[in-house]
């Protein structure tokens, strides 16, 4: 339970690695941050504001960690692979 706490602290930070270049991806992802904190809160204090199984607070959890792994890409592995294709297509000139 450590790890899922560990990484709902980082996936709830990607929005703001986001903003200043792709505020709307950021704001997508506001939501489902909220949903997934509900769904932990709610799995911790079994059920106290909805009642909820294992499978869907690990449902939630997933989802937060595609998206945070796609801000991940975009933000450090996207800006590397359109230089790269830049560089080959000048060069294919």
């Amino acid at each position: 339970m450590d790890l899922f706490f560990a990484y709902m602290f980082v996936a709830s930070a990607t929005p703001l690695f986001l903003w200043l270049e792709h505020r709307k991806i950021a704001l997508l992802s506001v939501p489902f941050i909220f949903v997934m904190w509900a769904l932990a809160i709610s799995f911790l204090f079994e059920g106290f504001m909805f009642h909820i199984s294992e499978s869907t607070f690990i449902a939630g959890f997933l989802i937060n960690v595609l998206i945070a792994h796609v801000a991940a890409f975009i933000l450090y592995a996207s800006p590397y692979y359109q230089a790269k294709s830049k560089k080959l297509s000048e060069t294919s000139e």
